[in-house]
């Protein structure tokens, strides 16, 4: 009787031990689906993230050419030159009415600059100074001391 006792419960222990392990099975899968569907959530709300990037940037290609090895100081004094020239402008630039492209004709203005000026009038109104570019990050009285002539309201 003994013995049938200790092999009831040695089969009782084995039956546990299957439960158990058919448990932390179903546990795994139910981690590995949850994991998924987390991934699967993530990678849409990146791939409408990238499509808004798509449509707002630039679709222009730039071609950067190499440059020549030869007489480098003679050719970066005449293209430092042709950039100084180049930005001098007929006419003052509306800053209250000015797109980022034609900021972008102010010395020192790159397209982010351009933007964050489009950007600070789009939030706080018109300008009302010329002035009033010191309040962005980026921008300050040397800036505006090289473009006053350009600069208008």
């Amino acid at each position: 009787m003994a013995m049938l006792h200790k092999m009831i419960t040695l089969r009782q222990l084995s039956l546990y031990w299957i439960q158990i392990s058919i448990l932390c099975l179903f546990s795994s899968i139910l981690h590995a689906q949850q994991f998924d569907q987390s991934y699967q959530s993530w990678k849409t709300q990146q791939q409408a993230h990238d499509q808004r990037l798509k449509a707002s940037s630039s679709t222009t290609d730039y071609y950067l050419g190499k440059p020549s090895l030869q007489n480098t100081s003679a050719t970066s004094k005449q293209s430092s030159s042709k950039n100084n020239s180049s930005k001098k402008l007929g006419s003052k630039i509306n800053l209250n009415t000015a797109s980022t492209q034609e900021l972008q004709q102010l010395n020192g203005i790159g397209e982010k600059k351009a933007q964050a000026i489009v950007d600070y009038r789009n939030q706080n109104g018109q300008f009302r100074s010329v002035n009033d570019l010191l309040n962005i990050k980026g921008i300050g009285p040397k800036f505006i001391e090289k473009n006053k002539s350009n600069l208008g309201l």
